[in-house]
């Protein structure tokens, strides 16, 4: 089973949306590495918000990715402390014996607004240095 931090990873949202990005990320080799997370909720009211929905549009060349869904439990002292929100991590794992650079892109969407029909879609680029 992989372990992974994933509190520093997410993008933490009270249910708006996040422009796209570029991500650069140094990983250690042979190792699976949590490199970006999305979890939408309500901070006032501690409501979860719509899961992104992540897929894999660019592959990387020398690794993989995985799209896993988990929960976030937000740090202590913050509100909503306690509780627990359904979230979605990409996890990149160098193929063995890979050091170098490596990119990918994926690609996110949820709800424009909680109670709309539009769909927002974003586009995410890894820029990854494994060590």
């Amino acid at each position: 089973m992989i372990k992974y931090f994933v509190g520093a990873a997410f993008l933490i949202a009270g249910l708006s949306t996040a422009a796209a990005e570029t991500h650069s990320r140094d990983v250690a080799a042979r190792k699976a590495s949590v490199v970006n997370g999305h979890v939408y909720y309500n901070q006032n009211q501690c409501t979860s918000g719509p899961i992104a929905q992540v897929k894999v549009k660019v592959a990387p060349k020398h690794g993989s990715v995985e799209i896993r869904r988990t929960t976030y439990n937000p740090p202590k002292g913050q509100r909503c402390y306690g509780k627990k929100f359904n979230a979605v991590v990409v996890i990149y794992t160098p193929k063995k014996g890979y050091r170098g650079k490596d990119t990918f892109k994926t690609r996110y969407s949820m709800p424009k607004y909680v109670q709309g029909s539009q769909m927002n879609y974003f586009t995410d680029t890894y820029k990854i240095n494994v060590k």
